[in-house]
């Protein structure tokens, strides 16, 4: 039945009653699907935005004859090693059937997570990090997961498997062998890097992952297609649907949350979702056409009123009495004459289409129309009504970061809600998060500039830092219409950009902290940020620097993110020594989630090898278990270790089928994004 509660890539019915709750679920399923709407999904086609190997069925022959010789040998691998992945991962649950039992008898008399009874120790979780060979996060996994986890990334290692996953799904829709490769692909990656299908069916992996002090952000894999032909109604109404949907995400994460949890609980949101995409691409556009007319009248980083004028009457020609007394008003309000001058921050917030005095612009000219500002109420409306939620509940929200040509609309839609529902008049943690994509020439400016709009508008600043995912499709579309990449050209400059982020934050936290002489916590800090890598030489940096600036670990002021089921090793030492860190849990139903999370994996093939390490410490960790070395009890909670007493609170890979569905806000290694 829950199920029914996630949209599907088409309207067809399909596994409706594979929903069995358990006595534990059905208090929690009930009180969130209580809404009718859930049942009764809008009829509309739903697809990811690159779609070449999603097509009819007649365009998908001719494309399978075209290319079935050149593929056939890559398919009939691909069909060979998941099959086999399916077969080794039933044998093997079958085959340690005690050992799991063993591991959930213990783990439901867990009270507490294992960094409840840790104390947060920079020493101690540096050495872990910097010592590649360490394994002791793999003491809190089972000897089959393991197996499991083992078999999965040697296949991760596969870079041709990427190449033939989109092939492979086409040759399975055409020959009517569609559930059969999602049977396999339920059973083997997605397993093993998605949280479920629905949002409930992730709080088992949730409480799971508590248990060694991480937390989950949870992640409806899903968002619009810019090409999809869909009339405005329906395209509206899936919006609609999708905002039900992750209200239904706010809930499910406030539920997974424990009493002994000092973080907030976390969901992913793409814009993309809640508002018709080529209505997103005119809202960025008229925003990079404002901010582009500032660039070239600025002088010293700040326009004159003078100039300020002829802007408008450029972007919005009028000849009305009444309008041009309005704006005659609103530019008295920088100055007395017209040597007067506004920066960046002034200047944005003018031309801001949230104002009630929109209109003396936007109904001149023709950046935006009358309908398309009924477009943008709607969509931050649908955001009003999920950022509402979550402050009411206490939960957090990440506004994703995507391709370049919709990040100025996102970016503004982020700090709108921020300004909203982040304001520091409430001493409470931040609800809304806005996220830079570091690899961005722009990012490290974006960072500063938004850090000092929070500053004059009394609103916490919050963020997550990754370094991307959109290199390959970025470039490219920048080179088919003739504009500068705005991607830095190497991965040494990517990384000064991500690490001179972290570094500048932490020091406006330590400036914080000497001007007002008063401890960091997560609901007074004027900044609070998420460390999203997993690159450890940036999270080694991260931890040293805030231990240089007087940042604590559990100040609930700085945060670390990685993908569910990479970089492990990283994850669990985090946890266990008291720094809040969380695992990105994307889920949706298989049909959906699947083409949308190869097309990350193509974007970021180069990441796949970057498993063999993990891979070679779990092959030595079962070696050591099979030989009776070592034994193979799971760790619960840590014993005889003092409760630390300090006062202030503190992804592209899989067969490149899986776990990607997030890399758009978190990387590996520093490959993703960057092949110098």
């Amino acid at each position: 039945m829950l199920h029914r509660a996630i949209p599907r890539a088409t309207p067809t019915l399909h596994c409706y009653a594979r929903w069995f709750p358990t006595q534990q679920s059905t208090s929690v399923a009930s009180s969130i699907l209580s809404r009718s709407v859930f049942y009764n999904r809008p009829n509309t086609t739903f697809r990811p935005l690159t779609r070449s190997y999603v097509t009819n069925s007649s365009t998908t022959t001719t494309y399978t004859k075209q290319h079935t010789k050149s593929r056939f040998k890559s398919i009939s691998a691909s069909i060979a090693l998941t099959t086999t992945a399916s077969m080794m991962y039933l044998y093997n649950t079958q085959r340690d059937q005690n050992i799991v039992h063993a591991e959930h008898s213990a783990a439901s008399a867990v009270q507490h997570p294992l960094s409840a009874f840790s104390t947060a120790s920079p020493a101690s979780v540096l050495a872990e990090l910097n010592d590649s060979d360490n394994r002791s996060f793999l003491q809190a996994k089972s000897s089959q997961e393991l197996l499991f986890a083992s078999f999965i990334y040697k296949l991760c290692t596969f870079g041709w498997l990427v190449d033939a996953a989109p092939h492979l799904i086409s040759f399975a829709e055409t020959v009517g062998m569609e559930k059969v490769a999602h049977w396999v692909v339920r059973n083997t990656f997605f397993e093993y890097f998605c949280g479920g299908e629905t949002a409930e069916e992730c709080l088992r992996v949730m409480d799971k992952l508590l248990r060694s002090g991480i937390h989950s952000i949870l992640d409806l894999s899903v968002e619009a297609d810019e090409d999809a032909q869909q009339d405005a109604t329906s395209q509206e109404s899936l919006c609609d649907f999708n905002m039900e949907m992750m209200k239904v995400a706010i809930e499910t994460a406030a539920q997974g949350a424990q009493e002994h949890s000092n973080s907030t609980p976390l969901i992913a949101t793409k814009v993309t979702a809640l508002t018709p995409p080529e209505f997103l691409l005119k809202l960025n556009n008229a925003i990079a056409t404002l901010e582009k007319a500032f660039h070239e009248h600025q002088v010293d980083g700040k326009v004159s009123v003078a100039s300020l004028r002829k802007i408008t009457d450029q972007m919005f020609p009028t000849t009305t009495a009444q309008d041009k007394s309005y704006r005659d008003e609103l530019f008295n309000k920088f100055g007395p004459n017209e040597n007067a001058t506004v920066d960046f921050i002034e200047y944005t917030k003018l031309f801001n289409a949230s104002n009630s005095f929109r209109n003396v612009w936007y109904n001149h000219g023709d950046l935006l129309s009358k309908e398309d500002l009924d477009t943008y109420d709607r969509m931050m409306s649908r955001l009003d009504e999920i950022c509402a939620l979550a402050k009411k509940i206490n939960t957090g929200i990440m506004i994703d970061a995507e391709q370049t040509y919709f990040q100025e609309a996102i970016d503004h839609v982020a700090i709108t809600m921020e300004a909203k529902y982040n304001g520091r008049e409430e001493e409470r943690a931040p609800t809304v998060y806005n996220t830079y994509q570091m690899y961005t020439k722009a990012a490290l400016k974006k960072v500063k500039i938004d850090v000092e709009r929070a500053h004059r508008e009394n609103f916490s600043f919050a963020a997550k830092l990754v370094r991307g995912a959109y290199m390959v499709s970025e470039r490219k579309r920048a080179s088919e219409m003739g504009y500068p990449s705005p991607i830095h050209d190497t991965i040494e400059d990517t990384h000064a950009s991500y690490n001179g982020g972290v570094r500048f934050l932490l020091s406006k936290l330590h400036e914080h902290q000497e001007v007002t002489g008063e401890p960091l916590t997560g609901s007074t800090a004027p900044i609070v940020f998420m460390v999203a890598s997993h690159n450890r030489e940036s999270i080694i940096l991260t931890i040293e620097e805030m231990e240089r600036q007087g940042v604590l670990p559990r100040s609930g002021v700085v945060h670390f993110g990685q993908l569910y089921g990479m970089q492990d090793q990283i994850s669990y030492a985090l946890g266990k020594n008291g720094y809040s860190i969380y695992k990105y849990l994307p889920y949706g139903l298989i049909q959906d989630v699947l083409p949308y999370l190869v097309r990350r994996a193509q974007e970021n093939s180069t990441v796949l090898g970057g498993v063999n390490k993990e891979r070679e410490l779990i092959y030595s960790e079962i070696k050591e278990r099979l030989s009776g070395n070592k034994p193979t009890a799971v760790i619960t909670e840590a014993a005889n270790v003092a409760v630390n007493t300090t006062t202030s609170q503190e992804f592209e890979t899989t067969t490149g089928v899986v776990a990607a569905a997030a890399t758009t806000e978190f990387e590996s290694a520093g490959v993703t994004e960057q092949t110098a």
